[in-house]
């Protein structure tokens, strides 16, 4: 039979000091009823071997067959008839062992188990009462007490941190024998319905505590207990008093950071907390950060995270303080769209676009305009091939390019380049006088020119080859034959352009005559 009647009488709380552990003792009030006898009671809630005598002399009864209706009896916690509960994994990312076996999501994890996690693992459990329990990357902790009691409502859960951090969001403890406690070598913090997150460490044997919804009560060596609300933290220290709770710093305001991320390497800032040393930053898949999959602390209010799948996420930033205290939580939901990945550009010649290949395309679209927000395309391109001509004129452009997928489905944009098309001098004339050659082109204020003469077309047997400040040149005139020249511009920010249209310098054999032809369509 449920029984409805209870209320918590007390609980005491102490530090053995052989052990140096806390020690706990629960007594529960149990308010008769009609009808009821000693003897009934400990049918259906006293283990053995604690029986109805233990009752009557525990409670000072006279008669066993008689009590008064609304009589308060005293049951001590150990006495009762324990069912044995399991929390459950609901959640789980990278290396985490149950008594030194991997754990997997759904198992159950029943009371005396050990979980531990390596640097960049998470697991959450859920209670049988639906409190959730997330242990933190290098942590250990061993689930000392999961339970309820025969005939009464509630959860005993007792939870033993050895070192690194638990988050915890705890359901509201109800009945008399509901409890929900985190122990660690030198504090017990007991809850009846909250959200807190405590860490151990495991050199000092400093404890902290951290609470953001409802309070805890931290007890140290000396037992008595300090409250701790909504708000507040504290860092415990072994053989020293617990120190008055500090004010947790102030959520950050993150509503302004990005809804969508178009890279592998995600980079996330947000506006700093006054007072605020440190951030802690967080990714998880749920809003509730049951299923948390990365998580870092950085001196500045950014953070970068590198290996997500694309797909939807929430971040949680807080601040932490110069005693290591961390603060009120801010969350805010984004959406990871970077694959396939745009290719990297590569460095071409005046007009040419190229880029090397990137993994999953099997194509590319590629965009030109004049800003980089590509308001205003001056070309749109789409190809299979790894470079591109535009075929624009003269001027500054910006161009990006995609990679598109077999199914045609396109991935983000890549950064904007700069893409500079100058204009190719034009051509050259030649006048000859006392065995010298002067070539003059069209020229623009300002330009540095390149010239060179070679005897083939490759110019790799150059003949001249001069820069100069202006749009002509003198050299000696060569012997008879053919030869070719070409002419380059770079303008007054330094940039050069392409290599003029290769014009071919032949003597006229028989007689004392050049000529000079015109340029030719495509320079090599």
């Amino acid at each position: 039979m449920a029984c409805s009647s209870f209320r918590i009488l007390s609980v005491v709380l102490g530090l053995a000091a052989c052990s140096c552990s806390i020690a706990a003792d629960l007594e529960i009030i149990y308010t008769t009823r009609a009808g009821d006898t000693l003897i009934g009671l400990e049918k259906q809630f006293l283990a053995s071997p604690f029986g109805w005598k233990g009752l009557r002399t525990h409670n000072r009864i006279g008669s066993p067959m008689r009590m008064p209706v609304g009589t308060p009896l005293r049951i001590p916690e150990s006495w009762l008839r324990v069912e044995p509960r399991t929390a459950r994994v609901v959640a789980l990312q990278g290396e985490v062992t149950l008594d030194g076996r991997p754990l997997v999501v759904d198992a159950k994890v029943p009371a005396g188990s050990v979980l531990r996690t390596s640097g960049e693992a998470f697991v959450t459990l859920v209670m049988p009462d639906e409190s959730r329990l997330t242990v933190q990357p290098g942590s250990e902790a061993r689930l000392d007490k999961v339970q309820g009691f025969r005939g009464f409502t509630g959860q005993n859960t007792q939870i033993h941190l050895e070192r690194g951090r638990v988050e915890t969001s705890v359901a509201a403890q109800r009945g008399p024998a509901a409890r929900y406690q985190i122990r660690t070598p030198t504090t017990l913090i007991g809850v009846r319905g909250t959200a807190f997150r405590v860490g151990s460490d495991a050199v000092s044997q400093a404890a902290q505590a951290e609470v953001t919804g409802g309070e805890i009560r931290m007890s140290g060596a000396s037992g008595e207990a300090t409250a701790l609300p909504a708000g507040y933290g504290l860092i415990a220290r072994p053989g020293e008093a617990i120190p008055a709770p500090r004010v947790l710093l102030p959520a950050p305001l993150i509503k302004d950071v990005p809804t969508r991320f178009e890279r592998v390497e995600l980079h996330l800032a947000f506006p700093s907390v006054a007072k605020a040393v440190a951030y802690r930053v967080q990714v998880a898949r749920d809003e509730h950060f049951t299923d948390v999959l990365m998580t870092g602390v950085y001196p500045t209010a950014s953070a970068r995270f590198s290996g997500l799948p694309d797909g939807r996420y929430w971040l949680r930033v807080r601040g932490i303080d110069e005693a290591g205290l961390e603060g009120f939580d801010a969350s805010h939901a984004f959406t990871l769209n970077a694959r396939p990945e745009p290719p990297v550009a590569r460095a071409t010649g005046n007009g040419t676009l190229a880029w090397n290949p990137a993994a999953e395309a099997t194509a590319y679209r590629l965009q030109v305009a004049h800003d980089t927000a590509f308001t205003t395309l001056v070309a749109e391109r789409d190809t299979d091939a790894l470079t591109l001509d535009p075929a624009l004129p003269a001027g500054d452009y910006q161009w990006r390019i995609a990679s598109r997928r077999a199914n045609g489905e396109r991935g983000p944009w890549s950064d904007a380049h700069e893409l500079n098309i100058r204009k190719m001098p034009g051509a050259a004339s030649l006048t000859v006088y006392n065995d010298r050659a002067r070539f003059a082109w069209p020229g623009e204020p300002g330009h540095i020119y390149d010239f060179q003469l070679a005897r083939d077309k490759a110019f790799t047997d150059l003949l001249a080859e001069q820069r100069i400040g202006e749009p002509a040149v003198t050299v000696p005139l060569p012997p008879a034959g053919s030869y070719y020249v070409r002419v380059r511009a770079t303008n007054p920010d330094g940039l050069a352009g392409p290599w003029s249209g290769i014009q071919t310098l032949r003597s006229t054999f028989f007689l004392p005559a050049w000529s000079l032809s015109s340029p030719a369509a495509t320079s090599p």
